[in-house]
């Protein structure tokens, strides 16, 4: 069993946090261009629980010397009280060999695409915890991972204070900003097409 802690900020600008996260002895894991498929029953069982069953692919940009990764996760509410201000997922994956293929099996197993987002991630680990600096088609949102008192001594000393902490999923956020614009209500949130997403993610392998 692994608990996923984690909580989000919005309002940071990238190009000012980046300076900061050297400052503390942060480094870098590179960027890549996520692709997430969630995916569920045709009646939303696993929604009703609190479950969620997501595919995800990664690509990273060349210069950082990877290519490709698939991984499968399900993420359930953990068995035990957790504390309430930060985000907490009793979190079990595996890497898979291929996207279409574990996505035929999923199908196959009666699961479907209950909806899709992209975004481009910016991933740090700095103080023990990994930041993200995550690119959505709404907005940029950062996203930190790891102990619940390293993450809000890690806020605190990259002077998050006057920004907005949500313990609210992509998908909350999407919704949120949908509502806020005056825009029809879509559970899918991703770039337009595929050469948009290279085009922020930059050179590739």
């Amino acid at each position: 069993m692994s608990y996923e802690v984690e909580l989000k900020y919005t309002g940071v600008d990238f190009t000012d946090l980046r300076p900061r996260l050297h400052r503390l002895g942060g480094v870098s894991r590179g960027r890549h261009w996520e692709r997430n498929i969630v995916f569920d029953t045709p009646q939303r069982d696993l929604k009703a629980t609190g479950r969620l069953l997501r595919l995800r692919s990664q690509q990273w940009a060349q210069q950082y010397g990877r290519d490709r990764r698939c991984v499968l996760t399900l993420k359930v509410p953990p068995a035990q009280p957790v504390p309430d201000d930060v985000k907490v997922w009793d979190e079990r994956e595996t890497t898979v060999a291929g996207f279409d293929s574990m996505r035929g099996i999923l199908e196959g197993l009666g699961y479907e695409a209950a909806f899709r987002y992209d975004k481009i991630r910016e991933e740090w680990l700095c103080a023990g915890v990994t930041v993200c600096l995550d690119t959505l088609v709404f907005g940029d949102v950062v996203e930190l991972e790891g102990e619940r008192e390293a993450i809000f001594r890690l806020a605190e000393a990259l002077g998050f204070s006057g920004c907005q902490a949500t313990r609210a999923t992509y998908h909350d956020l999407n919704r949120q900003y949908r509502l806020t614009a005056g825009l029809p209500q879509d559970d899918n949130f991703h770039f337009p097409d595929d050469e948009a997403a290279l085009s922020l993610l930059g050179s590739i392998a």
